[in-house]
């Protein structure tokens, strides 16, 4: 948005956390008005209120329809779901994150533009802490519970074989599901830039259940780790089986003994660590948002001219 606003000839609104509702006047002084994912009966009549002042655009990057009941539970109900379609449907367009989440949007709006995830070009300079242990990072919240506990087993083997190793979860406190071995926890952060500073990974990991509203999740996760020079070890399935190069910038795997040997090859070698983050780093560079707003721009223009 700050990009656009600096640089695109036309005037692009999006709802703020909290903040007011647009009135019809102000909507109709605008080209384009996003909301990210509106919902339920209030969602529904506030964008009823605004159709036909302005271009309204509904941005997703969650399957909001197959939703999580780790950490979506109020969508799951038909009433809620008929919501989202009702919302979609009142929208001119629709901006989502992969042609996965395209496909399951497209019945209630066919006029889809896929932006990818981004990152800031100066993430790629950040020097991340250093700690005397190595670490073994997660950041994730609620909704991945799921996709956490899928590899606590496998985890669990490679802090009891590696005692000199720490397990650091950022987000949600995961530590229960390791036994508390070696690991450690830090919140969330208000300020993006605060959240980063707290990523001292060695190694990431990026678990993914087997669950529908997982494919259409993006691999944002290996592309902020990734910005940082950090190899990951990632479910070798949708979303991060489109991005992960294997045996480049970090392992694709499957079972539980992939995940050992991945993460125990990791452990091992820090030359491995290196050249992987270094290739890592240079992949991320192409998704820098100094660049990528531009996607934005041609999506809102033709959304707007249409």
């Amino acid at each position: 948005m700050k990009h656009l606003e600096a640089n695109s000839h036309h005037s692009v609104g999006v709802l703020r956390p909290g903040g007011d509702l647009p009135n019809e006047q102000e909507a109709s002084m605008l080209d384009v008005l996003m909301f990210q994912r509106p919902a339920g009966k209030e969602g529904a009549m506030m964008l009823e209120r605004l159709v036909g002042r302005t271009k309204l655009v509904y941005e997703c990057d969650d399957d909001m329809l197959n939703a999580s009941p780790w950490g979506l539970p109020h969508l799951q109900t038909d009433r809620a779901k008929e919501s989202i379609k009702r919302c979609i449907r009142l929208c001119d367009a629709v901006t989502t994150t992969n042609e996965h989440l395209a496909d399951i949007l497209r019945p209630y709006n066919e006029n889809i533009y896929i932006l990818p995830n981004h990152v800031k070009a100066d993430l790629l300079d950040l020097q991340r802490p250093r700690r005397d242990r190595l670490t073994i990072g997660w950041a994730g919240g609620t909704s991945h519970l799921g996709d956490f506990y899928s590899i606590a087993g496998p985890i669990t083997d490679v802090l009891d074989a590696n005692l000199d190793v720490d397990m650091h979860f950022v987000g949600q406190d995961f530590t229960p599901l390791v036994g508390y071995r070696n690991s450690r926890w830090t919140a969330w952060s208000q300020d993006v830039g605060h959240y980063y500073k707290n990523i001292d990974f060695d190694i990431a990991v990026a678990p993914s259940e087997d669950q529908l509203f997982n494919r259409s999740k993006t691999w944002l996760r290996a592309l902020e780790m990734g910005a940082l020079g950090i190899p990951i070890v990632a479910q070798n399935r949708l979303p991060y089986s489109d991005y992960v190069i294997d045996g480049k910038t970090g392992f694709l795997v499957d079972t539980a003994d992939e995940w050992r040997t991945a993460l125990q090859a990791l452990i091992n070698d820090a030359d491995m660590r290196a050249e992987m983050g270094a290739a890592a780093r240079e992949q991320a560079a192409e998704y820098v948002i100094e660049d990528g707003w531009k996607l934005w721009e041609q999506a809102y223009e033709s959304i707007a001219s249409a």
